[in-house]
Parts: C-alpha cells; structure tokens; sequence
C-alpha cells in the first residue's frame, strides 16, 4: 500500500509556492507603464527597448513633481539595463531637492552610489555631461546647508546647456536648477525679477518656443510666473 503524504505536509509546501508565484507577479507588475502622461520622449544610451520607455516614464513624473513614481520607474529602467547611465541618472535626480520639499538628508547615500553607477555605465558625451553636473549637487554625508551645492549644480547645469544648446531638456533642468535656489521667491515684494529670474524665464521661454508640449518647462514656467 502507498504511503501517503500527510496533508498538514502538503499544506505549507502548497502555500510556500502561492506565495513565491505571488511575489514574481507583484514584482513583474509593480512598476506598470503609463499610457496617459504624454509622449516626451528623451533617447538614452540604452541596450534595452523597454528600458528606454522606463526612463521616458520617469522622466515625465518627474516633469510632474511625482517623484517617488519616477523614482519607481527608473530603478524599473536600472533593472532591465543595469549600463545603462542615464537610468541611474535618474534615480540620482529623482532623489535631490525640488521646488516643494527639501532634500531628505538620508537620500545623499543613495544618490552618490547611483551617480557612481552612472559614471560607470554607457552614456554619450552629452549624457555624460549631464552626470557630471549632476555629481555637484550632492555630498555625503549631506551638510545641514545646501546653498552651496545647489548653486554648484545650477552652475555646472549651464555649462551642460552652453555645450548643448539645443537640448531643450539640459535647459529645462537647468531653470530648474536655479529655480531650487530660492524656491517659490522668484519675485521681489514690487514685482520685480529677482537675480535668477531672468535667466530662469529666458531658458524655458526658449525651450517652449522650440517646444510648446514640453512638459517640463511648460509646468516650471508656471511656477516661475
């Protein structure tokens, strides 16, 4: 007669392997591609179609100010193509300070390792300007002040954009830049500019005139003004 295996055995195995389906599921589905947040495309250096869809995705919430989403989608991007520079690029980026919220100190570990992996990977020289600027607005560990870096960032973004003067997303970065400077003080008591603003307007007055569906200078131009 067959020895049977007790079915309190069989249990644990069974739901062992439901929950080991479930998880490669949840992982394959965790970061979905978006069909309704525009057609802003930005060609990177990347072996992987998909990879390349990720970061665009990331590209554009990050335009949004949805910056744990972007987040999703470039690490997404760094998964299917871990050469892939401008993938940790993003990642980097995603991670800094923007015009609504300081920089998490804790985030500064982070974006130094994925700069570091960026520096590693594949990129053209215009991407690899791109890190290198990216690599001033970071320090770890982070100061308590970050006037300096951010100003050094905004400096080596023009730099990237006097290099590459028709790469309308270097000059929307870099209005970006000079935007995170003083957040939300981009006007004096009387209406008049303050020190940044002029150039702030100029860089995305330019990319919206080349470009009038630009996402990212579209929304910055909005908060400028």
């Amino acid at each position: 007669m067959k020895r049977r295996t007790p079915l309190c055995r069989l249990q644990p195995l069974a739901l062992a392997l439901l929950l080991a389906s479930a998880v490669v599921q949840a992982q394959t589905a965790a970061v979905p591609l978006y069909d309704n947040l525009g057609n802003h495309q930005y060609l990177i250096t990347t072996s992987d179609p998909q990879a390349q869809r990720y970061f665009d995705q990331g590209l554009r919430l990050y335009y949004a100010f949805n910056h744990q989403e972007a987040l999703r989608a470039f690490r997404e991007a760094v998964r299917l193509d871990p050469a892939c520079a401008m993938c940790h690029w993003g990642i980097a980026l995603s991670l800094g300070p923007n015009i609504n919220a300081p920089m998490d100190p804790a985030a500064a570990e982070p974006a130094v390792a994925a700069l570091q992996r960026a520096r590693e990977g594949q990129a053209s020289d215009a991407e690899r300007a791109l890190v290198d600027a990216l690599a001033a607005r970071y320090a770890n560990p982070a100061p308590e002040n970050r006037s300096a870096l951010d100003r050094a960032y905004a400096e080596a973004m023009a730099k990237v954009v006097r290099q590459y003067p028709d790469n309308q997303d270097a000059a929307a970065l870099y209005a970006e830049a000079l935007m995170d400077i003083s957040p939300w003080q981009y006007w004096e008591p009387d209406g008049e500019p303050r020190p940044d603003t002029p150039q702030i307007l100029s860089q995305l007055e330019r990319v919206i005139a080349a470009n009038p569906q630009h996402p990212g200078a579209c929304h910055f131009f909005i908060h400028a003004v």
